[in-house]
């Protein structure tokens, strides 16, 4: 019994005529004024967003090159603290102490030097 429904909806919508589409002609309905200022207002929020955006993209790329520059000087900073470093450790260590004191004539005694650690 369902078969014979199925092919008797089938039948009957293929007997029916197709029904033609009659093209509407188009009528504008104009904006009301509360359409207008929600308009308006939602373009002046959109405006102020994308200037807010972009000052705020150009002010970040701003800081973070400054930001690029204060990391390149110090680095140079520690790099140059670190040559200090080094020259400082040459001109005290041992050697050079007694090569300094041999070229102005000066002696040391074994019994006169104290080490100090920090």
């Amino acid at each position: 019994m369902v078969s014979n429904t199925a092919r008797e909806l089938s039948n009957g919508q293929a007997t029916r005529p197709a029904q033609q589409a009659h093209p509407v002609g188009v009528v504008k309905v104009a904006w009301s004024p509360f359409e207008r200022s929600l308009m308006f207002v939602g373009s002046i929020v959109t405006l102020c967003l994308v200037i807010t955006l972009l000052s705020t993209k150009v002010t970040m790329n701003s800081r973070q090159h400054h930001l690029q520059d204060l990391q390149n000087q110090i680095t140079r900073v520690k790099n140059s603290n670190t040559s200090a470093h080094q020259e400082i450790a040459e001109l005290t260590s041992q050697s050079n102490l007694k090569a300094a004191a041999h070229k102005y004539g000066l002696s040391d005694k074994i019994s006169n030097v104290r080490n100090i650690n920090k």
